[in-house]
């Protein structure tokens, strides 16, 4: 039985009776936790059958208490459900359990506790205790614990096997459904990782260019420094005009002065020389 919240949330009577059994099996001294009793064989009260979501057993001689629990997942069933008052005869506290603001405290009798199960959390919270109720055991019931139920081989928290597999595909939609939202999450991140790692590594990268390409520009200059072609960084497209004019075969600016020099040199000692011959 599964009851939908407006939420979205879906709440399984077998979430509830997981959560009870855990409440009884953390108690000390031990509990005898089963679910789906009966206040007898079928087949002898069939026309009074009553029969409990689940019952807590404490193993105590002197101090024994009996727990039923009636487990509500819509509120169409609580309010149809007009059999639980008789349970009250079979325990000694009687609880209803549901999801958390399906049943009101004020809508039970005051010696009936109710029990919240929070699909969030996955956990219950006793809304109000039940009052404890002294009662003369029945017998019937007490057999049906020890024929029926001490080596019972059904599935606990299900009513039936269809219900255990019922149960079993919803968890396991709900397993696949949460791996994928975790992948997607995952590959999200590795996304976001290696973008800025390629992000860094082209940053890292133009450095190294612009750091190559200063270097180089520093040794052409030094190059054409030494031809005689004096530039400077900030000349920009200059340069590479100088430099083109080098490359083409045309002498250098200073080698042409340096060769007027030379020659006013030479026309300079020659005058001299025919000068002191005279």
């Amino acid at each position: 039985m599964v009851a939908t919240k407006g939420n979205g949330t879906n709440v399984r009577s077998d979430m509830i009776l997981r959560q009870l059994a855990k409440r009884h099996a953390s108690n000390n001294p031990a509990w005898f936790f089963m679910t789906e009793v009966k206040n007898g064989p079928s087949q002898i009260v069939s026309s009074g059958l009553l029969k409990l979501d689940a019952m807590a057993i404490r193993k105590s001689w002197v101090n024994p208490c009996f727990v039923g629990y009636e487990v509500k997942v819509s509120r169409s069933d609580f309010l149809r459900d007009d059999k639980w008052p008789g349970y009250l005869s079979y325990c000694h506290k009687f609880y209803f359990a549901c999801p958390a603001g399906l049943i009101q405290p004020e809508e039970l009798q005051s010696q009936v506790g109710l029990i919240w199960y929070n699909p969030e959390k996955d956990c219950i919270t006793t809304k109000r205790r039940a009052v404890y109720r002294p009662v003369e055991l029945d017998p019937a019931l007490l057999m049906y614990v020890i024929m029926n139920r001490l080596d019972s081989d059904r599935h606990p928290f299900f009513s039936s096997t269809r219900q255990w597999c019922e149960a079993w595909v919803a968890d396991k939609l709900d397993r696949h459904n949460l791996a994928g939202y975790v992948r997607n999450k995952l590959h999200a991140a590795i996304q976001q990782v290696m973008e800025r790692e390629v992000a860094v590594a082209i940053q890292e990268a133009k450095i190294q260019r612009c750091d190559e390409l200063e270097a180089w520009r520093s040794e052409i200059l030094n190059l054409l420094s030494r031809h005689g072609i004096y530039a400077w960084a900030g000349m920009g497209a200059e340069i590479l005009k100088r430099l083109d004019e080098a490359l083409s075969g045309r002498m250098p600016p200073g080698l042409i002065a340096e060769m007027k020099g030379l020659s006013r040199s030479l026309e300079r000692t020659l005058r001299e020389a025919e000068a002191g011959q005279q």
